[in-house]
C-alpha cells in the first residue's frame, strides 16, 4: 500500500472514531447537561461539525509533523485545536450553574485528547524511523 493510500485510510479511521467519540458526547451532554441551559441540538450541531473538521484538521496535523512542515503543522494544529475546543466552549458559555464535574469532566478530555494526540504523533514518528 502506497505511503499516500496509507494515509488517507488512517485519516478515515481516525474520522470515525473521532466522530464515534462525539456521539458519545452529545448523549453526555443531553443526559447530564440539558437541565443547566445547554441545549442539546445547538450542542449536537457544533459537536458533529467540529468534530468533523478536527478529525481532519488534526489528522493532517500529525502528518505534517512527521513530514516536517512547520508552517502546515501550525496552520492545521490551529484550526484542530479551535474545533476541539468549540463544544466545550458552548456548554461553558450557556451552561448555567454547572456541577463541578462538568468542568472536571471538560478538563479531563482536553488532558486525554491532548495526549493521545501526543501518543499517536510518537507512534507515527518512531514508526517513519
Amino acid at each position: 500500500m502506497a505511503k499516500s493510500q496509507r494515509r488517507g485510510l488512517w485519516s478515515r479511521i481516525w474520522l470515525i472514531a473521532v466522530i464515534t467519540w462525539s456521539l458519545i458526547r452529545i448523549s453526555a451532554v443531553k443526559f447530564w447537561l440539558s437541565n443547566y441551559g445547554v441545549n442539546t441540538v445547538i450542542f449536537a450541531a457544533i459537536e458533529l461539525i467540529s468534530a468533523s473538521i478536527y478529525g481532519m484538521s488534526s489528522a493532517r496535523f500529525v502528518f505534517a509533523v512527521i513530514d516536517r512542515k512547520r508552517k502546515d503543522a501550525m496552520k492545521w494544529g490551529a484550526i484542530a485545536g479551535l474545533m476541539y475546543l468549540a463544544p466545550d466552549f458552548y456548554v461553558l458559555s450557556v451552561g448555567q450553574r454547572l456541577p463541578v464535574t462538568a468542568y472536571a469532566a471538560i478538563a479531563l478530555l482536553l488532558v486525554a485528547t491532548l495526549l493521545q494526540l501526543a501518543w499517536q504523533l510518537r507512534g507515527q514518528l518512531l514508526a517513519r524511523r
